[in-house]
């Protein structure tokens, strides 16, 4: 079965921010793409776990018994908060070429629709995630590390974005992604190995963190899994179609008028 045909291409947004990628010597397109990151994924992310938290109202409650039987790693804040290290990733690791330029539009593109999508489940179907209390009360009251950290998250976070949990559904695509053009395209590069076994295990980490920092329930857990993996289906399907053009006929079909770059493989 094909996947639905939403992520194949830019839309109108995304094509203008592809039409202004000559900018500064190229450099405009990563401004633009990081502010759309803010404007996008962030902006939307926290206004609506602060307006659902100030609302107060919840729909239903997916708690488990084996919610509260999972153990408090307090170190596992740590990834947990890597979230916010790997959504720059992209643009650190695409390809320095059209496919690439255009991959890591559709990447951003990707994320802002799972982001926007994962909000009308926020705001519709409102669940706060009640487990703070089981983090001990030695490690918030201390001023290390590891309480400071909890403490920033506690404070930007409120426990309302709960269900699809969007640490799930964001860091899996993120990572795909990445890894795609890891193996692909730094493969000869001595780094490419090293840096891909430990974007997975901090993959691996940050999944676990979830539950393990009393940030999510099961559920979250499960229904961003999901989420995750259906947008990436989508994604990879739109990043498959450009490896099989050219970054001539890349830049064809998306410039108007055609605007070209100096592409190294």
């Amino acid at each position: 079965m094909n996947p639905p045909n939403l992520l194949l291409k830019p839309f109108r947004l995304f094509r203008c921010t592809w039409a202004r990628r000559g900018l500064l010597g190229g450099k405009w397109y990563y401004i633009e793409i990081f502010i759309l990151g803010l404007l996008l994924v962030a902006v939307p992310y926290f206004f609506v776990n602060h307006l659902v938290a100030a609302v107060g109202h919840t729909f239903w409650d997916p708690e488990l018994p084996l919610d509260r039987l999972i153990p408090v790693i307090p170190w596992m804040i740590i990834p947990y908060a890597s979230l916010y290290i790997l959504n720059p990733l992209p643009i650190i690791t695409h390809p320095r070429n059209e496919r690439g330029r255009m991959g890591l539009l559709m990447t951003m593109q990707a994320i802002s629709t799972l982001t926007i999508c994962s909000c009308f489940f926020f705001i519709f179907f409102p669940t706060e995630i009640d487990m703070r209390d089981q983090i001990p009360a030695d490690i918030m009251e201390s001023s290390g590390f590891i309480a400071t950290t909890f403490k920033n998250i506690h404070f930007a976070d409120k426990p309302w974005n709960a269900w699809p949990s969007l640490h799930m559904s964001q860091s899996l695509v993120l990572v795909l992604a990445t890894s795609r053009w890891l193996k692909r395209d730094w493969s000869e590069l001595w780094w490419s190995r090293p840096a891909l076994a430990i974007l997975w295990i901090d993959w691996a980490l940050l999944s676990i963190s979830v539950l393990t920092t009393k940030q999510h329930y099961l559920w979250d857990f499960a229904t961003g899994l999901l989420m995750g993996l259906f947008w990436w289906w989508m994604l990879e399907a739109g990043l498959r179609r450009l490896d099989s053009m050219s970054d001539e006929e890349i830049a064809a079909e998306f410039d108007t008028p055609p605007k070209r770059m100096p592409s190294k493989s």
